[in-house]
């Protein structure tokens, strides 16, 4: 083995004759996954054959380029890479013990040298790798989706140049991290060109998480706190909030009371929606883990916060496993004082209450949802959350983004406290960004909690205002729109595609043509009846429990106009002498 790969230690070899052509290797998902030395043996060969004869191709999973632990083996890839292309198995197309979710890279690997490599990500079949590196460049740019199907179209594009100036763009979105060497970045994954802007733009944004006091628990252990008598599978609705143990279904984006479990709980299938319009001021959630007497009594096993249990503070729960084959990656909640979760989730407290909020804030906007995206995380525990930009308190965005972030999780009582400790007066003024047509006026609110006024509870207002928060945060942030669509449209194709049949009533109320974002209390052929009535409204009836008239979602449009208001706003403030810390 070539001294700078000593580092990997395998302990098995591969016995291959040296070939004077270009060598190409294919290792099955299982055998790889069972056989990590092998892997790195493979590897070994596969680097001394480069230097020795040009060129290899070697066709195996690429965790090493994005795993934190694989530093050192992701610089020596780096350092012989020519070209690397990423593949998902979506379609089954490549290989027979895969999932659809399974996904693996072409690596074509050379002699040592620089870092100076091609870069394609995302794609959904061979043919799109060869046909976008002899791409002309001319055409639409595509995306991940493309008329209801996988984005299969060449383009120059897709091809993104890597280098170590690259590198160091990349390496700053992780914070500023000083013991991340370069060539040990992690790869991004873009799909196109456009994104980079956004991406040097998230990389210049210098606050993090990591420079501020920050408390995060990763709860019970859902194997050990079983097997030990702490947890049982109890399914019950808690008498006080202290007995609660919440999963990642309970809570959604900026939602801390999302679904609830059916009884009995048998698949992550078995929980229902839960319409915030009816819900009890005083609500508590189903759960099905109970905690022990002695454990509910002592809380012995819990994480302590400053000599506080972390049970005590309001925080940000969020679901630790973060997925890219559904419409958002990243869902996080504020969620008060009282319940405890599972590792399955995290929590985390800043230093103040402002601050906690502020950062639901940021965690609810599409922006830090792409940041996981293109940097292609599975699992976002507590080492990987210092990267994440952070907000400040007195940045001149910060009253509506309060007003929006606090209006969508104090959905009860338990949330008085927060809602009337961080109410300033201004509150009562903030006005909508957008022209929504047939909403409740955001403004109006005080600085008592009142069940009647202070929660965002219809559909049509809580998707106004996760919107609206995505265009603030990404003008905090320094995006352009541009910047913002573009990451829109290469990243989110399945949120894009289910809001093109996504229509709100009068009352608030949403319609949707996929079953799997079928608004609360919707039923099989309602959409079909909504579009009978859109064509020929004198003739078909609204929907039973509809109202018109209706507004149909279009995000780009109104992330233009949320986007331009924000900008104005901040702009303002910069010409009146604000400067950000």
């Amino acid at each position: 083995h070539q001294p700078d790969t000593s580092c990997l230690r395998p302990t098995e070899t591969i016995d291959a004759d040296h070939a004077d052509t270009p060598t190409t290797v294919s290792l099955s998902t299982s055998v790889v996954g069972t056989r990590p030395n092998l892997y790195r043996a493979m590897m070994c060969r596969v680097w001394q054959n480069s230097k020795a004869r040009g060129v290899v191709g070697l066709l195996h999973p690429d965790t090493h380029l994005t795993g934190p632990r694989d530093g050192l083996l992701r610089e020596a890839s780096y350092r012989r890479l020519r070209v690397h292309a990423g593949f998902i198995n979506a379609a089954n197309w490549a290989f027979a013990d895969a999932t659809r979710s399974t996904e693996f890279g072409l690596h074509i690997y050379g002699s040592r040298g620089p870092v100076k490599f091609r870069h394609l990500s995302r794609l959904y079949a061979a043919s799109v790798l060869a046909a976008s590196l002899e791409h002309g460049g001319e055409g639409d740019v595509p995306s991940q989706r493309h008329r209801g199907r996988w984005d299969n179209r060449p383009h120059r594009a897709r091809v993104i140049e890597v280098s170590e100036e690259v590198l160091a763009w990349w390496r700053r979105l992780h914070g500023g991290n000083v013991e991340l060497q370069l060539l040990q970045t992690p790869l991004l994954q873009p799909v196109t060109v456009d994104e980079e802007s956004a991406i040097f733009a998230l990389a210049n944004f210098q606050r993090r998480l990591v420079a501020g006091s920050c408390n995060i628990s990763g709860g019970y252990n859902e194997a050990n706190a079983k097997r030990d008598g702490v947890l049982s599978w109890r399914q019950s609705v808690p008498q006080r909030a202290s007995e609660i143990v919440l999963q990642g279904p309970h809570f959604g984006i900026a939602t801390p009371f999302a679904k609830e479990p059916r009884v009995p709980c048998r698949a992550r299938s078995d929980w229902d929606l839960l319409d915030l319009r009816s819900l009890p001021a005083s609500y508590l959630p189903r759960t099905n883990y109970a905690l022990s007497e002695s454990e509910s009594r002592s809380r012995s096993l819990q994480d302590s916060w400053n000599g506080k249990k972390y049970t005590d503070y309001y925080r940000i729960a969020w679901r630790r496993m973060i997925a890219f084959d559904i419409e958002r990656s990243l869902f996080a909640a504020l969620i008060p004082p009282g319940p405890a979760h599972v590792h399955a989730v995290h929590t985390l407290a800043l230093a103040n209450d402002r601050l906690t909020a502020l950062q639901a804030g940021f965690w609810a906007s599409l922006p830090l949802d792409y940041l996981l995206r293109i940097s292609g995380r599975a699992d976002l525990g507590g080492m990987d959350v210092s990267m994440m930009p952070a907000a400040e308190e007195a940045h001149p965005l910060v009253a509506p983004l309060l007003v929006r972030i606090l209006r969508l999780n104090c959905q009860t009582d338990s949330y008085a406290s927060l809602w009337s400790g961080l109410f300033e007066v201004g509150w009562g003024d903030e006005r909508w960004a957008v022209d929504w047509p047939n909403q409740a006026p955001l403004e109006g609110v005080g600085p008592k909690w009142v069940s009647e006024i202070t929660p965002l509870r219809s559909e049509f207002e809580r998707r106004a205002a996760l919107v609206e928060i995505d265009a603030l945060v990404a003008v905090w942030l320094n995006l352009g729109i541009e910047q913002l669509i573009a990451m829109l449209r290469a990243r989110y194709p399945i949120l894009t595609e289910r809001e093109d049949s996504i229509w709100f009533d009068a009352l608030g109320r949403k319609i949707a043509a996929d079953p799997y974002t079928f608004g609360v209390g919707q039923v099989k052929g309602q959409y079909e009846r909504l579009m009978k009535h859109l064509s020929a409204p004198g003739q078909t009836a609204v929907p039973d429990g509809y109202a018109a008239p209706f507004y149909k979602a279009d995000r780009e449009s109104e992330y233009r106009q949320a986007h331009a208001v924000f900008s104005k706003r901040l702009k303002d403030a910069i010409d009146a002498g604000w400067q950000p810390s």
